[in-house]
């Protein structure tokens, strides 16, 4: 059924009527009121509208009165935006772009920004809040475009992939995983010699506008198809074969080597006609180029919809519960919540009653939760998961629990728990000679103690350690919580020259990478913002400050926002 009444925020805000034709309405401020009441968590007073919009008017309800008036003839419904509180109250059968950005069937050709081209003179709280929405919407258009190119790449519809993937480059062209999307593309077309010729002009435009290359993912996503397997021998032992010997290879700590099995494994299973073969090389792969190799993660996203895909065609559970785990930590790492709690609802769906699956589903739901702010929430998944890993005995899996739980804990405020939590988590990590994830717990437990009233001694060793051990292992985000914690340490005892240097150190070090750790990054800009406010330096302070607003709001990172709000109004 054709909507008699469409409703465009995203771009150049236009309402349409059934046959297309645009509805006329009269001036930014309309534009923004009528953005402030659609997207707005609860019904608005006219009291609370009047003073967020028209503050300089001589009568500010009368203008809010006479632009209530023009969208109602906009929309022809003289039932609409009635009210005190103003209810929406639009007709049935009427479309907003902003509420069907997950469903797939908005034109994603012409989301350029919310309110392109308005710039309506509100009151201060209104333009803090326009600027948080106008973030918050690029992320999820970004989140929309990204899901959508992978529909396509998994459905075989390359060519619209590739010009989907296109628009992403515009929107951000120095997002070096817009571009792995487009390389996806063009090689999935067999245009090789295109993607090869892309990576060049990429390479030389971040070298020329950024002053450094891209990281390796970029020219890994150009690579064409390996070559066929030598003759004689059977497809599917190659695949068999080649798969176990990457897992061997990842096992014994060669990621490279791993990868290069698990990408002809991979090629090759999904020519051999053995779908539940195929879903497993799929899952391995992109496994393996999330966890394994830096950068990566884009590439390693596209094989697990594929696995996931394929394997919930034929049943597979186990593997598409897998798949979409690691797809939903992929999410809540970089700042997709809703995403992420998509996927995990799916995977808990295939997990049925598998502790050792539920437990990996749902500590990184609480991972995500915690992230997002909805602390209780995150509590419960967190609180199951451990229970369920402790029944499935997977060590590993506890540690990990409890580590990023008790980030999440601090986070809260529970500093007690917290502290209880990184203490158990660095305990079992050590126990498991988990060295790659013994930094995580040893950061947050430092900023427990911290907290609670000082480091001790034998932490802020573990600290310098752990810092020396994140960059022996090459691992971006843990030098950054690493480093950030060694700046709040020397902060805590006024030095703050060195913790200057820290908290810079921290923030060059975790950016490194293109799949960086979304809260640890406002973590880092929060503690740059407040000591840069400390040292009485506004503009750096200012600058931290709308840096941690503009990825708080694109990474759901929610209950960032107040702080970044209040270190913003504190530097201006």
């Amino acid at each position: 059924m054709v909507a008699a009444v469409e409703i465009r925020l995203i771009g150049r805000p236009v309402i349409l009527d059934a046959s297309g034709a645009e509805r006329p309405v009269r001036g930014h401020q309309s534009w923004a009121l009528l953005a402030r009441i659609l997207m707005a968590d609860r019904p608005l007073t006219r009291r609370e509208l009047s003073a967020e919009l028209f503050p300089s008017a001589d009568d500010p309800l009368g203008a809010l009165r006479w632009c209530l008036a023009g969208l109602r003839r906009a929309l022809g419904s003289a039932e609409s935006f009635t009210g005190d509180p103003v209810v929406p109250g639009l007709p049935a059968d009427t479309v907003v772009d902003l509420h069907e950005l997950d469903s797939g069937t908005v034109d994603l050709s012409y989301a350029t920004g919310l309110l392109a081209g308005v710039d309506p003179r509100c009151s201060p709280e209104f333009d803090t809040w326009l600027m948080i929405q106008r973030h918050r919407v690029a992320g999820q258009v970004d989140t929309a475009l990204r899901a959508e190119v992978r529909r396509r790449l998994t459905g075989g519809a390359f060519s619209r992939a590739v010009d989907l993937a296109t628009l992403g480059v515009q929107r951000a062209v120095f997002d070096e995983g817009t571009h792995v999307l487009l390389l996806q593309g063009l090689v999935a077309m067999g245009a090789d010699d295109v993607a090869a010729a892309h990576v060049t002009a990429t390479t030389e435009l971040f070298r020329r506008e950024l002053g450094h290359e891209p990281t390796t993912a970029l020219r890994d996503a150009a690579r064409p198809r390996l070559a066929a397997p030598p003759p004689g021998v059977s497809r599917r032992a190659v695949v068999v074969s080649s798969l176990e010997s990457g897992r061997a290879a990842l096992a014994a700590g060669a990621a490279e080597a791993g990868v290069e099995l698990l990408r002809r494994a991979s090629q090759d299973g999904e020519d051999v006609g053995d779908q539940q073969l195929a879903a497993a090389c799929l899952l391995e792969l992109g496994s393996a180029l999330v966890h394994s190799v830096r950068s990566h993660d884009d590439e390693g996203v596209t094989l697990l919809h594929r696995s996931a895909t394929i394997a919930a065609s034929i049943g597979d559970d186990r593997v598409a519960a897998q798949a979409l785990r690691e797809l939903g930590y992929v999410d809540a790492l970089a700042g997709r919540r809703p995403s992420a709690a998509e996927h995990l609802q799916r995977a808990e769906v295939h997990a049925g009653d598998d502790p050792s699956l539920l437990a990996g589903i749902l500590s990184i739901r609480g991972f995500n939760l915690g992230d997002w702010g909805k602390f209780d929430e995150a509590g419960q998944a967190y609180t199951r998961a451990l229970d369920l890993a402790r029944r499935a005995r997977s060590a590993r899996r506890e540690a990990w629990t409890l580590g990023t739980g008790a980030w999440v804990l601090l986070a809260a405020g529970d500093i007690a728990r917290a502290q209880a939590w990184a203490d158990a988590s660095l305990v079992r990590a050590e126990t498991l000679q988990w060295v790659a994830f013994r930094p995580w717990p040893t950061a947050v437990l430092a900023e427990t103690e911290l907290a609670d009233g000082g480091i001790t001694p034998t932490t802020r060793t573990r600290l310098d350690e752990a810092y020396a051990l994140s960059c022996s292992l090459g691992d971006p985000c843990w030098e950054g919580a690493t480093a950030r914690a060694i700046s709040l340490t020397h902060a805590a005892h006024g030095r703050r020259t060195e913790a200057r240097a820290w908290i810079d150190q921290a923030l060059t070090r975790s950016r490194r990478a293109t799949d960086t750790y979304a809260a640890v990054q406002a973590a880092i800009l929060t503690t740059s913002a407040e000591q840069a406010g400390a040292a009485g330096d506004g503009p750096r302070a200012e600058f931290f400050a709308r840096s941690l607003l503009a990825l708080s709001a694109r990474a759901h990172l929610d209950h960032y926002l107040p702080r970044a709000i209040a270190l913003l109004d504190a530097a201006r």
